[in-house]
């Protein structure tokens, strides 16, 4: 029961509850925004919460929910609020075992908390917002649906988040240039698959750039210089390649400035069909680009092609020390100690994970 007393124009109002149930007050009020109840009783009162209310889009979206038998994780009844009751802290567990860094499983979940209630009610709102943070949106909605088939064993969840992804274009004119970490792993393989479509000589270079992860200029330094014949290992200025099941190692050893290129891991049919190409110079590695360009409608570029590459591989198994390796940021004396300790470990990882999913 409410109370009260007068207090000149103010009301004070009070509520009894079991000491049990006020964990579970404080952790619905956390998760839909408030700091205190006194916040929450203000915001309903303006009419201020709940901030969305339904629409027939809404209702589409919870009759969706009921048909494809999404349960409350905390009751197991249906309820169109169900991610009202999931419970971050193990969300945060399950992700933290699937990343290397736990800042970024962090920082997904963050972005869970933050914009679930609208995506699942007003997901139009989410589209007003930069295509970094609406990246980052994308990818934490997708990782709740899967840690939400892992924990309730229905997977209509990852395919409902993906029809509101598409229907309301949250992924369109994410712009990715300048940024090394790219957050939306939906977007990453769906732009590399566009530019993997395409054909002839210029496919085969844009299929290079991928698979290799190198620059510009280090793909047509790549073609140009001829490979080195001695099988004993030297210190001269060729390429030297070491042949794995399916893979090349290709070392360059180039320095230019402060860009660094060690060495390289690339399908071994691949490489063959890239160095038997007439010339890779920097016109046809403009018309890689605008081909790219125009297959992605803008959305991918060439230079884009060697983040991709370093994001799928920082989350596969290899982690981001190999990635950072093989991109040229890490020390020469990490590229060493992978060339003579554990090439036979990047390479059986980067097939793996590259060769499997990309390379076909």
């Amino acid at each position: 029961m409410f109370q009260s007393k007068n207090l000149q124009k103010w009301k004070s109002v009070t509520v009894r509850l079991k000491e049990d149930e006020l964990a579970v007050l404080n952790t619905k009020l956390d998760l839909n925004g408030f700091k205190t109840f006194s916040e929450f009783i203000h915001a309903w009162v303006r009419g201020q919460y709940p901030l969305h209310e339904n629409n027939e889009q809404v209702e589409k979206l919870i009759q969706n929910i009921r048909d494809k038998g999404v349960r409350d994780p905390l009751t197991g009844e249906f309820n169109p609020t169900f991610y009202r009751n999931v419970d971050s802290k193990d969300m945060l567990r399950d992700l933290s075992t699937r990343y290397v860094y736990l800042k970024h499983a962090k920082d997904l979940v963050r972005y869970y908390e933050r914009y679930v209630d609208i995506f699942f009610t007003k997901p139009h709102l989410i589209a007003s917002e930069s295509g970094h943070k609406r990246a980052w949106i994308c990818d934490a909605m997708r990782k709740f649906g899967m840690y939400y088939d892992r924990k309730m064993h229905n997977p209509e969840l990852k395919i409902l988040i993906e029809e509101i992804i598409k229907r309301y274009e949250l992924n369109k004119k994410m712009r990715i240039h300048d940024r090394i970490w790219l957050a939306d792993e939906g977007f990453i393989e769906a732009m590399v698959h566009k530019a993997l479509e395409i054909d002839g000589d210029i496919g085969i270079i844009i299929k290079f750039a991928f698979f290799s992860g190198l620059r510009g200029e280090e793909i047509t330094y790549a073609h140009e210089t001829p490979i080195c014949d001695s099988l004993t290992g030297c210190s001269c200025s060729k390429l030297h390649i070491t042949q794995k099941k399916n893979v090349s190692i290709i070392v360059l050893n180039r320095i230019v400035g402060q860009k660094h290129s060690y060495f390289t891991i690339v399908p071994t049919t691949l490489w063959k069909m890239f160095k038997n190409l007439s010339k890779v110079t920097k016109e046809e590695r403009n018309i890689s680009h605008m081909m790219i360009k125009n297959h992605t409608e803008s959305k991918a570029t060439l230079m884009d092609l060697r983040k991709f590459h370093y994001n799928i591989l920082c989350r596969s198994e290899m982690g981001e020390i190999g990635a950072e390796v093989l991109a040229g940021r890490a020390k020469s004396i990490s590229a060493k100690h992978y060339l003579i300790h554990e090439l036979d470990k990047i390479s059986d990882q980067y097939s793996r994970c590259m060769l499997k999913t990309y390379f076909g």
